[in-house]
């Protein structure tokens, strides 16, 4: 086991190892992935971008009274953030280091909204919301209700919405989009239902915010889905997604000062200076806000529609080619998301034989139980417009191969998921090849376990990632 360094050593040569360390990842500026990377292809932005962290990032957002730039900055991305989404000056927000932060702040801030007048927060959640959600849900105690989409659309289900609305004390959550499908609730409707119940609707746009605006300028078909809706209380959008600015980066807005006042946080009750936290980080580099700034203000208006042409551009060529390809697109995606099913062969299968191509492609295996399909999600960049010709053959060819080679049966899937629900945890960790001495998963590991992802009971699924995210990190 290796313990604390015993001697100093020379920074290049510890550079050197995480060269080393690095080099197993996937890069990130190739073009060839579609998840984990918004790549805009612009490499001047990208610098200057890597400057204004680096300008930043001794710098805390922990206390604007020793850097006053850091208040002028936030107040700045905040409005025109705010200026995206049907915002005028009584939208109110903050600075936050990711979606999750985000939404985990506009949760407590709706908590102890209602806790001020004696009532409990349910927070109503469609299936396809963010996981982020049901996270703020069991660390702030918050009752939480999943709701059904459309099995066609994949938009929440507005009857069963309403049917759950049953208190003053809700908040309901609409995506914009949604991340696994791309596609966008009904925001005009449940804008409709939280005006008249009373309810706080919160709008995930973290995927969304800083790139439906754009589209729409484009002349895309994007719906209304911010504060142009009276319904609308709060709002989460990531700059670090299509706003294009290092991670992490993000924003969450409201309609009005009395709804941000729930989530800052105040201490002056000990022997320190008070502490006030517009965020749930406390020491943190003001890097990635200064970055944002910095993007937003270059880019303008016109750099980020020129983004979103490329961006529909390439949506639209991959689904067309889906089609032609005899895969089936899942719903209607209005944003930089397309999810599709395979048929007859695995999406597992599928990404692999991509992998070996040098792209990656995210599966989402679904579950069985619950109704989820098997799919593949893509997120579109918009440098993605330039490599579309040897993505699309080469999906086309890897398509070929696994319908040739065939894959895991489904019977090899249900044998050793039956091996699997026989066997303790620990059993079925090194049975997977899952330990803590080091390394990651290999893809075919990965495949695997994907398929039984799909086919288990998904209590069992959750206890098994758990314990196995548990001794990969030890």
């Amino acid at each position: 086991m290796m313990g604390f360094p015993e001697s100093s050593t020379k920074p290049e040569l510890v550079l050197k190892e995480l060269r080393e360390i690095a080099s197993k990842d996937l890069d990130p500026n190739s073009k060839r992935m579609f998840g984990h990377t918004y790549d805009t292809g612009l490499e001047e932005v990208k610098e200057v971008a890597r400057k204004a962290f680096l300008m930043f990032l001794d710098k805390t957002m922990l206390d604007f009274t020793v850097y006053p730039s850091v208040l002028e900055l936030e107040r700045e991305v905040v409005r025109m953030s705010a200026s995206l989404v049907g915002g005028d000056d009584s939208i109110v927000g903050a600075f936050t280091y990711g979606g999750t932060e985000s939404i985990m702040l506009a949760v407590k801030a709706a908590r102890d909204y209602y806790k001020k007048k004696g009532k409990r927060l349910k927070l109503i959640l469609p299936v396809t919301g963010h996981p982020a959600f049901v996270k703020a849900a069991e660390y702030l105690e918050v009752s939480l209700v999943k709701v059904p989409v459309d099995n066609e659309t994949f938009k929440v289900d507005i009857e069963a919405v309403k049917e759950e609305v049953d208190s003053e004390a809700v908040m309901i959550v609409g995506s914009a989009p949604n991340y696994p499908m791309g596609v966008i609730d009904d925001i005009g409707a449940l804008s409709d239902i939280a005006v008249d119940k009373k309810a706080w609707l919160h709008v995930d746009a973290c995927i969304g915010g800083f790139l439906l605006p754009f589209l729409r300028e484009v002349g895309d078909d994007i719906p209304k889905f911010g504060f142009e809706l009276p319904g609308v209380t709060s709002l989460s959008m990531d700059l670090h997604k299509y706003g294009y600015a290092p991670r992490g980066a993000s924003v969450v807005l409201y309609r009005g000062e009395e709804y941000r006042l729930n989530h800052i946080f105040v201490h002056p009750k000990w022997p320190g200076y008070p502490i006030v936290n517009m965020a749930v980080l406390s020491t943190r580099s003001a890097g990635p806000l200064a970055a944002s700034w910095l993007v937003l203000k270059s880019l303008g208006r016109e750099g980020y529609q020129r983004l979103a042409e490329k961006v529909l551009y390439a949506r639209k060529r991959i689904i067309e080619a889906l089609s032609s390809m005899d895969f089936r697109v899942l719903g209607d995606p209005r944003g930089g998301i397309v999810a599709f099913t395979t048929g007859k062969i695995s999406p597992t299968a599928l990404a692999s034989s991509m992998r070996k191509r040098g792209w990656y492609i995210q599966v989402q295996p679904g579950s069985r139980k619950l109704g989820l399909p098997k799919s593949i999600h893509l997120t579109i960049s918009p440098a993605h417009a330039d490599v579309l010709d040897n993505f699309l053959r080469d999906l086309e060819e890897a398509k070929r191969e696994v319908e040739e080679s065939g894959g895991i049966s489904p019977e090899e899937v249900a044998s050793l998921a039956g091996l699997i629900e026989s066997s303790s945890v620990d059993e079925v960790l090194a049975l997977l090849g899952v330990s803590g001495r080091g390394g990651g998963l290999s893809d075919d590991v990965l495949s695997i376990i994907d398929e039984l992802i799909h086919y288990l009971d998904p209590d069992l699924v959750e206890e098994l990632l758990r314990r196995a995210v548990s001794k990969l990190f030890t």
